[in-house]
């Protein structure tokens, strides 16, 4: 009897010790979440009302063409050990004359996941400080998508285009959150095309857009009107975002009818090998 009492209690105390752990890590994680917002919030503020340094201020920094050159090229290669120091450049020089070349390096960077904030950090202070940056930044990120007929973009390996429209979107869908992208229509406009059906005669490029469609799901939750468990208290942030109750739903549908539509075609080419293999 003492054994069998012993052993409940060890087993009640393994019980609180495990509902104790899974309590700090959701307190864990819900402090990081806020943490995140709270920086959000900040940047977001900051965007949408930029106090852009004038002219003669900024005919004080260094205008050379050969430091400038050097600055923008480091825009290749932002990840968040260099974005301090990237960062403190930029400050120094005058970019005035040089939007188009920093905004092109930009668009040519091969982010990772973990560079994406380091990313939006650095576009941040450059949109804070060039009113022509943004629009430039967002015409030159949407190529990623829409390409057109180019010689390169046939030419491209289909892998690495992947790699670069699933990194760029993450990219669009954070410069959204923070202010630097104000319209929420560009993201209808890129899943409408990834959700065509004309994509969906191309296998690869079928399992391409199922992957960015669930990138998109993931990180931008808000466009398909989904509040994961934890962000009640962020209402206002999201609220601020405004997105129309009409794209949320465009969103949710598009991505519906696209997993539908996927899953048919794949239980059609099922049905098609069982015949195969029962014809052989």
């Amino acid at each position: 009897m003492d054994n069998a009492q012993s052993e409940n209690r060890i087993d009640t105390k393994q019980d609180d010790d495990v509902r104790q752990i899974k309590h700090d890590d959701e307190e864990a994680r819900l402090e990081e979440y806020k943490k995140i917002i709270d920086q959000k919030t900040s940047l977001r503020r900051s965007n949408l009302n930029p106090e852009r340094p004038d002219a003669n201020y900024l005919r004080t920094l260094d205008s050379s063409i050969k430091r400038n050159t050097t600055v923008i090229k480091k825009l290749k290669t932002i990840n968040d050990e260099q974005k301090d120091g990237l960062m403190d450049e930029l400050k120094s020089v005058n970019l005035s004359k040089f939007v188009s070349e920093a905004v092109s390096y930009i668009c040519e960077a091969k982010l990772r996941s973990a560079d994406i904030q380091a990313a939006v950090q650095v576009c941040s202070l450059l949109h804070q400080r060039y009113k022509d940056f943004s629009p430039c930044l967002i015409q030159g990120l949407l190529k990623v998508f829409f390409p057109g007929k180019s010689v390169d973009d046939l030419d491209a390996d289909k892998n690495s285009r992947a790699m670069k429209k699933r990194s760029t979107l993450k990219l669009l869908i954070e410069l959204y959150f923070v202010g630097i992208v104000e319209d929420a229509s560009i993201f209808v406009n890129i899943i409408k095309d990834l959700t065509s059906a004309e994509h969906l005669k191309d296998r690869e490029g079928t399992q391409t857009n199922l992957s960015l469609l669930s990138t998109f799901a993931r990180q931008g939750k808000f466009f398909l009107g989904l509040q994961p468990h934890g962000q009640e208290a962020y209402d206002e942030f999201f609220k601020e975002l405004n997105v129309t109750a009409e794209q949320k739903k465009f969103f949710k549908k598009a991505l519906n009818s696209y997993y539908d539509t996927v899953a048919e075609l794949l239980q059609s080419e099922h049905v098609s090998l069982r015949l195969m293999e029962a014809e052989n």
